[in-house]
């Protein structure tokens, strides 16, 4: 059953469209200081804000980067964005208190409020919309609005289920000062769904006369919107597991469903250094933020070279030997074409040789009309190997391995990698490792918290001493995050968290 609560924020948000009941004297002030929605054009502008926040909310380096961390995709060993606390080992659980600083707090508190105002933001819109503010009377402009408005709902729903045990879902209808549902994240996620699927069913009924301006620098038509919330509702379906055991009950034929009709494109948003920017100023190599900043885990570059431990030596700790060799080999040509060897590592051994790594990504060097600097140029969130290995998965997960193990050789695989493609007769547990693979190597860094949700869904929690390349969460690794303590304290409820010696698999809450 559904908690109810009455939160600080949420009643702020809900009174931004609740005061679009009172039209006839527009313009005004909701209770938080916007400005109502009154005319055609304020709609737009509702939605470009509520994009723009849904993208800083996701896309920011304090949960993005602090999630990586702890998913040993970057190894980065700083207090900067949470990521020396979320890359302790063993792992530590997240310290859900108001006590702690901000940055460290911000890795909950930016995509929860962020996600909640772009909500608001949509409900404004769909709630003026209902009450006759428009463009062009029903016509194919008010319906790019509303379909941009469910998406950007979706989009919202969606993260907040993947990220977080719980949240609520405030639609357009749901009344000022009454109890708000607060659902699990199942129940979050099969909102986000039906949210995009109604988008979808409106951008393809509009087609060429869709409009969609709200990604920076990336308009869309009906035919690529609609591809682009396929994509989203494959991703959502797949990776909402928080184990393994949840993996395998993922309705996969859905999955397959909206892959198939998925992405064509490489979705990535341009960058103004103001709204629209990125984590990947910080996890991208030769930056403005300079060199010390994030580099590749030490557990994929031993997935590009067997032959590296998959875990850096603790010279300083425990007295092991050292790496002997710091410049890895690999069949796979994206080791050179994607990332770049420094024989320095730069990190102090007082804060985690486990940090250690000598490659840095530098994908933009090959790929610049992929990836800018995160603060200009194009920032790659989805691309179309990303939504092609979801179809992948989905035909392994259906008993199709070797239409799967089809898909991957056609894909990055032997394209970028010009690794071997697996033969017709590969094993399931052959392609899986194979989809994992590019998953985590030709996808590393785009998608926010990507690898962290991939591998506590596909592989059993590892110890942090003894983790393999291509395995699971750390032990203790919270594998969701907690509504922040902010909410939890002005409704006088107790702080909980997940992660940690009390919670090894990082999925049961636990009191403090």
């Amino acid at each position: 059953m559904p908690r109810k609560f009455t939160f600080s924020i949420l009643t702020v948000l809900l009174a931004s469209f609740w005061s679009c009941e009172s039209l006839d004297n527009a313009p005004q002030l909701t209770p938080d200081g916007q400005q109502v929605i009154s005319k055609g054009a304020d709609l737009q502008e509702a939605l470009r804000r509520g994009y723009a926040t849904w993208w800083g909310s996701i896309h920011s380096p304090e949960p993005a980067v602090a999630l990586g961390v702890t998913a040993d995709a970057y190894a980065l060993p700083w207090d900067d964005f949470g990521a020396a606390a979320m890359g302790q080992e063993p792992r530590l659980s997240y310290r859900n208190l108001n006590s702690e600083p901000l940055g460290y707090r911000a890795i909950v508190e930016v995509p929860w409020y962020g996600c909640l105002q772009a909500v608001a933001d949509a409900n404004d819109v769909l709630s003026a919309l209902s009450q006759g503010v428009s463009i062009d009377q029903n016509g194919p402009q008010d319906q790019s609005v509303r379909a941009a408005a469910y998406a950007l709902r979706g989009l919202s729903w969606g993260y907040l289920s993947l990220w977080f045990d719980q949240a609520p879902v405030v639609d357009e209808n749901t009344k000022l000062g009454a109890p708000i549902d607060f659902m699990p994240y199942p129940a979050v996620n099969a909102r986000a769904i039906e949210e995009l699927e109604a988008a979808i069913q409106l951008g393809e009924a509009n087609g060429i006369d869709f409009i969609h301006n709200y990604f920076n620098g990336l308009p869309l038509d009906g035919t690529t919107f609609a591809e682009l919330a396929h994509s989203y509702t494959a991703r959502f379906l797949a990776q909402a597991a928080r184990t393994l055991d949840e993996n395998e009950t993922i309705d996969w034929t859905a999955v397959l469903t909206h892959a198939e009709q998925g992405l064509s494109y490489d979705f990535a948003p341009n960058a103004n250094d103001v709204q629209w920017k990125s984590y990947q100023q910080y996890t991208l190599a030769d930056t403005e933020a300079g060199p010390f900043w994030a580099r590749l885990d030490q557990r994929l570059v031993a997935a590009f070279d067997p032959n590296q431990p998959a875990r850096y030596p603790q010279v300083e700790a425990n007295g092991d030997a050292p790496l002997s060799e710091t410049q890895a080999t690999s069949g796979d040509a994206r080791l050179t074409s994607d990332f770049v060897y420094s024989p320095v590592v730069g990190f102090p051994a007082e804060r985690g040789e486990w940090h250690f790594s000598h490659y840095r990504h530098s994908r933009q060097v090959s790929q610049p009309g992929l990836f800018g600097n995160g603060r200009t140029g194009p920032m790659p969130t989805f691309l179309k190997a990303d939504n092609d290995l979801l179809k992948a998965e989905a035909l392994l997960r259906t008993g199709q391995t070797a239409a799967a193990a089809s898909v991957i050789d056609a894909g990055s695989r032997t394209v970028r990698g010009n690794l071997p493609p697996l033969t017709a007769a590969a094993s399931y547990f052959a392609v899986e490792e194979a989809l994992l693979y590019e998953r985590a190597i030709e996808l590393f860094n785009t998608a926010p918290g990507n690898l962290w949700l991939d591998r506590r869904r596909m592989r059993p929690r590892e110890g942090s001493e003894t983790v393999t390349a291509l395995g699971g969460l750390q032990w203790g690794t919270p594998a969701q995050l907690p509504v922040p303590a902010s909410e939890l304290r002005i409704n006088g409820m107790e702080e909980y968290s997940f992660g940690g010696e009390q919670d090894p698999q990082g999925t049961e809450q636990f009191f403090y």
